[in-house]
């Protein structure tokens, strides 16, 4: 029985260990054909946005000081959790 829908064919050409950069990707979310990575798969739903990337040269840098406060902050935030659950 013939699928409906169109399949489409792309080449692309990756430096060498990107194949297996996307590989591991792929598998760290799960597409899989089999056991084996599925790179289109991967491709597919960042294409459709259903994951997204991250330029990390956007990214402020770690010692940027709301990065630092905010991880304070959450420092505090776990610790009183933890000195919660302890009474309870």
């Amino acid at each position: 029985m013939p699928r409906d829908r169109e399949n489409k064919t792309l080449t692309i050409q990756l430096e060498a260990g990107d194949k297996e950069r996307l590989e591991a990707i792929a598998l760290k979310f799960g597409f899989t054909w089999g056991d084996r990575p599925n790179i289109s798969a991967l491709l597919k739903e960042i294409a459709k946005e259903s994951i997204l990337t991250v330029n990390w040269a956007d990214t402020p840098p770690v010692d940027n000081p709301q990065r630092v406060a905010i991880n304070g902050a959450i420092a505090l935030i776990q610790e009183g959790l933890s000195k919660l659950l302890r009474l309870i």
